[in-house]
């Protein structure tokens, strides 16, 4: 059997190839001809090919992320099954950092919120639910998307945490600071008021308010 070193490297390596696929490329090529990274925002996710090509696109490019989560999550278990919860998590771990820095894009990417979710949903069910929905609220309550993609990870540590799961703080701490990262800057950015708050939120709040009336 190999050592736990072998097996987390691998597996991280499974998890970063499959995480490279950016299923808003192949979405992009396929509507426009062009590329994702030269649509809207420039973002290859979900809400970007929203915004450019309409909600049936945006389910698309979410499904195609959440898929290569779940295969890269499923390979390395499959290929280190004396390990498997460790392989998983480092494949779960390596499918966003692939997501945000695909080397065939000179290690520009997405977000990682989607592959981020599925991640911890497939690691832990209830524990990354739990996450999840919690950065939703963040979201719908809050007013920003950023805000939400820094919470759904943060949210998971801090449950892995005082579960006293060791493999799981590390990974949470590994996607919180890829979190970081990529919505650190959008975050600082409400301060000032550069980042725009998100619709939903707006359209959210009004529906709310105006039925407890």
């Amino acid at each position: 059997m190999p050592g736990m070193g072998t097996v987390v490297a691998c597996s991280l390596a499974v998890g970063y190839a499959c995480g490279s696929f950016l299923a808003a490329e192949l979405v992009s090529r396929h509507v426009s001809g062009g590329s994702a990274f030269d649509v809207g925002r420039g973002n290859p996710g979900m809400a970007n090919m929203g915004a450019a090509y309409g909600s049936r696109w945006a389910v698309v490019t979410l499904a195609g992320d959440v898929a290569k989560t779940i295969l890269a999550f499923a390979l390395a278990r499959a290929l280190f099954s004396n390990a498997a919860d460790a392989a998983g998590a480092a494949a779960a771990v390596g499918a966003t950092l692939g997501h945000v820095f695909p080397a065939w894009h000179r290690f520009r990417g997405g977000k990682g919120v989607a592959t981020t979710c599925s991640g911890i949903i497939l690691m832990t069910p209830v524990a990354g639910g739990v996450a999840a929905v919690a950065g939703l609220l963040v979201v719908l309550f809050g007013g920003y998307l950023c805000l939400g993609a820094l919470a759904i990870p943060a949210v998971w540590l801090v449950i892995e945490l005082a579960g006293g799961d060791a493999m799981h703080a590390i990974a949470g701490a590994a996607l919180v600071a890829v979190a970081v990262w990529c919505h650190g800057g959008p975050a600082a950015g409400i301060r000032t008021g550069e980042t725009p708050r998100a619709s939903i939120s707006g359209k959210f709040l009004s529906t709310l308010f105006k039925d407890s009336r």
